[in-house]
């Protein structure tokens, strides 16, 4: 990890994924609750959207439906063996996809003339 004791992360993880297990439960199920996927706004900017595959608040489906309701300036990255931290769980894919998705759009922001 680098930048965390593995002491603190574990620590981290113990008391968010054991304690008040049932209550945090009802908070997640409780989020997406009576809201429609339709009444988000439009971003019509570039927009990355980073899922972990094994996300069990958020399953894999609603990043597909986020991404179909962004249209194509959205990109989806799915990060294989991930679940809902993946900057912790995955922290080198994660950036890498962040750094891809920020070159790409600065690539796309230069002139024709400008590439020539």
């Amino acid at each position: 990890m680098g930048l965390m004791p593995s002491c603190l992360l574990r620590d981290f993880i113990e008391i968010m994924f054991t304690d008040f297990v049932e209550e945090k439960k009802e908070l997640i199920l409780a989020i997406p609750k009576n809201r429609k996927l339709s009444d988000l706004p439009k971003i019509h900017q570039p927009t990355l959207i980073i899922w972990g595959e094994h996300d069990h608040l958020f399953p894999l489906e609603y990043a597909h439906k986020l991404k179909m309701h962004l249209g194509e300036n959205a990109q989806l990255a799915i990060i294989k063996g991930a679940g809902q931290a993946i900057n912790a769980e995955k922290s080198k894919e994660f950036n890498k996809q962040i750094k891809s998705f920020l070159i790409d759009f600065k690539r796309s922001q230069i002139s024709p003339s400008a590439k020539q």
